[in-house]
């Protein structure tokens, strides 16, 4: 009788990689039994904690994951942006109308803002809890509340237009992401040299380069009401 051949179906090598995890696995089942079962201790106590340092890799992988997710995930598109819209108008108004209260502030996210140069002492970006940023804790707050109720996790902008970006989330890889929101359009023209093309074009949908001087990133967009728009905004 000739030794089982890797050609036979009916012998299965085994890696050394499947022994490891096997044994893990093995090891982190014989702990997690025997963390109950053990009455003595202190051996019982000397037990449960290796069982939960045996439990280490599977955070890090489950951290891991997460991480991926965020990266990976999609933000809503323009059909769910529009579908949400009358939903969410009247809270989308609030954040606009706290943030032409605030023309200190082109950006107000949940975790920082960044300042204008007007007055000196909250120009640049400031994260939460720094006592330069200007803005008052109760102030912040409300937007915070705003934005969690509504799933708005990027904050709201405004350009050198005085367009308003309310930007719900983004998705993608860091270098090739692209985030999706609310556009509001201000009021006339500008003396801003370049002007994000759905506040000038003001089509029922649109799609194209943005700013292709500076850096090859597309856009599309959905009017939803007025100067109301959706619109997904990357590479």
């Amino acid at each position: 009788m000739h030794p089982p051949s890797s050609l036979d179906p009916s012998f299965v090598e085994i890696g050394w990689p499947v022994v490891v995890v096997l044994a893990y696995l093995g090891a982190l089942i014989t702990g997690i039994v025997k963390s109950f079962t053990t009455r003595r201790q202190p051996n019982r106590r000397n037990i449960r904690i290796a069982t939960v340092v045996l439990t280490t890799p599977i955070w890090l992988i489950v951290a891991f994951l997460v991480f991926l997710w965020r990266d990976f995930k999609e933000p809503p598109t323009l059909a769910e942006l529009q579908h949400d819209f009358l939903s969410k108008r009247a809270d989308l108004e609030m954040i606009l109308a706290m943030f032409d209260q605030d023309t200190n502030f082109s950006r107000i996210a949940p975790d920082f803002v960044d300042g204008t140069p007007e007055p000196p002492n909250v120009l640049g970006r400031h994260m939460a809890g720094d006592p330069q940023a200007g803005l008052p804790k109760a102030r912040w707050d409300a937007d915070r509340k705003i934005y969690a109720r509504n799933g708005i996790k990027l904050g709201t902008l405004r350009d050198d237009a005085l367009d308003a970006f309310i930007m719900v989330d983004s998705g993608g890889m860091r270098d090739s992401g692209h985030t999706t929101g609310y556009l509001h359009c201000a009021l006339g023209t500008s003396a801003a040299g370049y002007r994000f093309e759905p506040c000038v074009l003001h089509q029922e949908s649109g799609k194209g380069d943005y700013e292709p001087r500076r850096v090859p990133e597309q856009y599309s967009s959905q009017k939803l009401d007025d100067r109301w728009y959706a619109y997904d905004w990357g590479r």
